[in-house]
């Protein structure tokens, strides 16, 4: 199979956009294992003390709060919001697995 010179020069030419969003991609896959890290000390807390995993007001605190950042930075707030809303929903299996097993230190 041949490549074109468009092809090659293509790949040169967004290489270091690339690699940018590469280590970015690290960088964010970092902070959300950070951030489940503590998910699972909140499900941990909730099973403790027979909290319900299902905090409406923080839910929508934290979808505001998202928004908000996602406008300041450009973002549009429902693109961000939805992001949020799928972690949010992760957070509650694993919180609801926890109450269900009984599973705290």
């Amino acid at each position: 199979m041949r490549v074109s010179m468009t092809e090659i020069n293509a790949k040169d030419v967004l290489k270091p956009f690339r690699d940018e969003i590469d280590m970015l991609d690290r960088e964010i896959i970092s902070l959300l294992g950070r951030r489940f890290e503590i998910v699972d000390q909140v499900g941990k807390t909730k099973a403790k003390h027979k909290l319900s995993p299902i905090q409406p007001e923080r839910m929508q605190e934290v979808l505001d709060i998202v928004g908000n950042l996602a406008t300041q930075n450009n973002l549009a707030p429902e693109f961000v919001q939805n992001i949020y809303k799928m972690m949010i929903e992760h957070a509650h299996s694993l919180e609801f697995a926890y109450q269900e097993e009984g599973e705290y230190e």
